[in-house]
């Protein structure tokens, strides 16, 4: 084994969607003796997770053969990059520090990620284990520590329960920590700047945006209480700065803003901290592998993590583990495409409190949930769980529609392209029944479009050199562009001759898209984009009452079984409505606090009736 020149060495990590993390690493008598983050880290944090579990397996058994942890690879893989870089530029070899873990603990595998997600068979999900290496006892278990789980542990605790979260990523937040803000009605927010508004004109235009299809009772509930929620929030530290209308793509100004525009800032740390002044327990790289039911009513789960097999009884059990935003087949079960699908979500909402919930024959609510589906360029720079925010190829951008024209597989128009005004998911609806989608735009359009961003040029002449995916495509002509995508080029041709005169004339007489939106395509260069599908979150799947607790088609609850969060939200049908910003966090809150309320009143009624 080679020396290791001692002292101490700076090095950056690098961290997922370009951040980066300063190091100080301390190398002494040949060994790696400390490493330290030099920057402010969140409790409970991913970066926590990296920065504190990670360094400490690699100074103790002084190996950088260090599994990534659940949920932070690209951090993980990072820090020991950064780790061996010091290794080498203290005159070591990378090899010498390359010896297996020596572990004192049996591991397991988890299930595979979309296990039995391709038919309706969840039986897998009420399996027990051959042999169980841990026994928990709790009174309120929750799994998932996303907003909802967080709001319901904190609640719970404060309800005197012991209150248990497992979670399966090495760090709390879920999918919840990209949120930006929360909704809420008439609270002192809005009060002092001076907004107002009808609750009951809200829930109306919710109803008439569903197509009254949902029970409209579960909006007023969640109206009546957000202000309520709200007020809550800020008692347990969580930090909102101001209130608007989310970038005017709301109908009323109900968008609470998170500290620093995300909840992994302004909400995920203050309540982790309170659930642990509170006193509850969490248990992290922990995966729910299958439900305990006794023929009653449901006991726990039973679950897995690197010590082995664990049995968690419960009297009350909360799914909260996010939706199905990263489970393709269960994204295709809904009736969307999924070729060439990009994640916005987390790796870990892959639907296991929905197949949970299924395995014991919840009322399936899937087909009927909508997706925050949106449209994507392939070609078009997509890293990351951030590309709905991304100024060229974000949900508001380019692939978003506006004066651009779409086309379907036979060259012909679909949809008024700037339906986006009404709901920015509408963009991706029409999408769903066509074969595939391209989008039609000339240098001027895209550069109305980018004016704000630096480098989009540079951008696009990029995407169109490299074209991942044979996504995007330039040429002088639409002869040239239809062939380049195999359109029909008569059709195809009609058609944008057609649109032009419709933006000289300023009346679309196909789908009477606005007219400042009707931007003739009479100058090249000119381009075709195919638009993909790009998935933010799943909301919905798991039926459930006014209780949050999860029913049967025959609307009889399960026993001790209750659903918040991405794995609920009665109140919707299909599609995201959006106006109301926010509202899906507002339904994690309230889902998350109000079922942890239920579940202690269904606890003590349970109590009265043994006893009798």
């Amino acid at each position: 084994m080679t020396s290791l020149k001692s002292g101490v060495y700076k090095v950056t990590a690098e961290g997922y969607e370009g951040n980066t993390t300063d190091l100080e690493i301390e190398i002494a008598d040949n060994r790696i003796k400390r490493i330290v983050a030099k920057k402010d880290i969140k409790p409970g944090s991913l970066e926590e997770a990296v920065f504190t579990r990670l360094p400490q397996t690699i100074i103790d058994q002084q190996t950088v053969s260090v599994d990534a942890l659940t949920g932070a690879s690209y951090s993980s893989k990072g820090l020991l990059a950064a780790v061996k870089q010091i290794i080498e530029t203290a005159g070591g070899q990378v090899t010498d520090f390359e010896k297996p873990v020596q572990s004192v603990v049996k591991t397991t595998t988890d299930r595979p990620e979309n296990a039995n997600s391709d038919a309706n068979d969840y039986a897998s999900w009420r399996e027990t284990p051959a042999e169980v290496d841990q026994t928990i006892d709790t009174d309120f278990l929750i799994v998932g520590a996303g907003i909802s789980g967080l709001a319901a542990a904190v609640q719970a605790a404060s309800e005197g329960l012991k209150t248990t979260v497992i979670e399966k990523n090495a760090f709390v937040a879920g999918n919840g920590g990209g949120v930006e803000g929360i909704f809420g009605i008439n609270t002192d927010m809005q009060k002092a700047a001076g907004i107002h508004a009808n609750k009951e004109e809200i829930i109306a235009r919710e109803q008439e945006l569903g197509q009254y299809r949902a029970d409209g009772s579960f909006w007023v509930d969640l109206v009546n209480h957000s202000a309520e929620n709200i007020d809550w929030l800020l008692k347990q530290g969580v930090q909102l700065t101001n209130v608007d209308d989310y970038h005017g793509t709301c109908a009323f100004p109900t968008f609470h803003w998170f500290k620093d525009g995300f909840a992994s800032e302004g909400y995920v740390p203050y309540m982790k901290q309170r659930a642990d002044e509170l006193g509850v327990q969490f248990v992290l790289e922990t995966s729910a592998t299958s439900i305990i039911y006794d023929g009653k009513r449901v006991a726990g789960v039973y679950a897995t993590n690197p010590k082995g097999t664990l049995k968690i009884n419960a009297k009350a059990t909360l799914l909260a583990t996010g939706g199905v935003g990263h489970n393709d087949k269960l994204i295709a079960k809904q009736g969307w495409q999924t070729k060439n699908l990009h994640y916005c979500s987390m790796p870990s909402n892959t639907g296991d409190g929905y197949m949970m919930a299924m395995s014991l024959g919840a009322k399936d609510m899937l087909t009927e949930s909508p997706e925050f589906m949106m449209n994507y360029i392939q070609a078009l720079p997509h890293a990351g769980v951030h590309l709905y925010i991304d100024p060229i190829n974000g949900f508001m951008s380019l692939p978003s529609g506006g004066p651009v024209v779409f086309v379907n597989q036979d060259g012909v128009r679909l949809v008024n392209e700037n339906v986006k005004k009404e709901n920015l998911l509408y963009q991706r609806m029409a999408i769903g029944s066509t074969k595939v989608t391209y989008e039609v735009f000339n240098q001027a359009i895209y550069d109305q479009i980018t004016k704000d961003v630096a480098g989009a040029d540079d951008v696009l002449a990029a995407a169109v050199k490299t074209n991942e995916g044979d996504s995007l495509y330039q040429a002088d002509n639409f002869e040239d562009l239809a062939k380049a995508v195999g359109l029909p080029v008569a059709d195809f041709t009609a058609t944008i001759k057609r649109y032009n005169q419709f933006a000289h004339q300023g009346k679309d007489e196909e789908f009477n898209k606005e007219p400042d939106m009707l931007v003739a395509l009479d100058e090249g260069p000119f381009y075709i984009a195919r638009l993909d599908p790009s998935n933010l979150i799943g909301i919905g799947g798991v039926g459930s009452n006014r209780k949050f607790e999860v029913i049967k088609d025959n609307f009889e609850k399960i026993p001790g079984l209750y659903i918040s969060g991405m794995d609920s939200t009665m109140q919707y049908r299909n599609v995201y409505t959006i106006t109301l910003g926010g509202s899906a966090c507002a339904h994690n809150v309230n889902s998350g606090r109000h079922a942890a309320m239920n579940a202690k009143a269904y606890m003590e009624q349970e109590l009265t009736v043994s006893e009798s």
